[in-house]
């Protein structure tokens, strides 16, 4: 399929807005009212389906949402978190390990105690996440996946991120709707997209692609530098999906469509990693 994007209606990944911290409380509200009305609407049976994330059903992964958002409370939950965590193995993420003692702890809270849980820390950590924890917010720590990680981008852009996708895995896992606004759902991938905007281009050698994304949290952007070869169209869902790892390489190429130069196309699609 022949795509005609005109490159002077696209602005590059790494050009898409940061957030500021009103946005950061904003958007952590918005996707914490969303990911509560979902599970407080779910079935008994529901809380036990399996999810994207294979270690977890659903309500693992609400047990992991509460102890996030509980590690947002103040500076001791967030250094009882960090130093009670089990060691990690090399390699793994430190929030491997956060979420098992996250899971751990909560393993006899019932459904009713974790959405209990999640609304009494929810708003307290959102305004910590924006407008707090300024003695950590300077900090950055290694990780896999971004090369560095600050605490201000955990905070103001990464919680949410987190908070929205486990929504759309609860979903896909249950089969409910999977309420989206362009206002919301399209500023939370827009910044997914800037995040591969900042860690993609290198991996090209100094080439560029379009990245389209259809449905109502799309849009079209440029990655890399230089006039784009090729573009990768794809839905904005199957795209974080994908870009989360919860989806293979085979099954998120059977989900993408490629033009101009399949080989570029190809080699930034096998790099599509960000961090949610």
């Amino acid at each position: 399929m022949n795509f005609a994007i005109s490159p002077s209606t696209i602005i590059t990944a790494e050009q898409i807005p940061y957030v500021t911290a009103d946005e950061a409380f904003d958007l952590m509200q918005t996707a914490l009212d969303r990911f509560i009305r979902l599970i407080e609407s779910l079935t008994a049976e529901e809380w036990s389906k399996p999810t994207a994330c294979t270690e977890w059903n659903v309500r693992d992964m609400v047990a992991h949402q509460a102890g996030g958002f509980a590690s947002g409370t103040g500076y001791r939950e967030m250094i009882h978190q960090l130093t009670a965590r089990p060691k990690s193995r090399p390699g793994q993420p430190i929030e491997d390990s956060i979420n098992a003692l996250q899971l751990a702890e909560r393993a006899d809270m019932t459904p009713a105690e974790l959405i209990a849980e999640l609304r009494q820390a929810g708003e307290k950590a959102s305004h910590n996440w924006a407008y707090g924890f300024r003695l950590v917010k300077w900090a950055s720590i290694p990780h896999p996946i971004p090369g560095r990680l600050s605490m201000r981008h955990l905070m103001w852009v990464i919680h949410s991120r987190d908070t929205w996708m486990h929504r759309l895995d609860v979903c896909r896992a249950t089969g409910d709707h999977f309420e989206q606004t362009r206002e919301h759902d399209g500023r939370i991938n827009e910044l997914v997209v800037r995040d591969l905007g900042h860690t993609l281009p290198m991996k090209l050698n100094g080439r560029a692609f379009t990245l389209a994304l259809t449905g109502i949290a799309g849009g079209t952007w440029q990655v890399g530098q230089g006039n784009p070869e090729a573009v990768i169209e794809m839905d904005t869902l199957d795209f974080n999906i994908y870009a989360s790892g919860r989806f293979s390489y085979e099954e998120g190429i059977s989900r993408a469509r490629f033009s101009g130069d399949n080989n570029l196309a190809g080699l930034a699609f096998k790099n599509f990693s960000v961090l949610y």
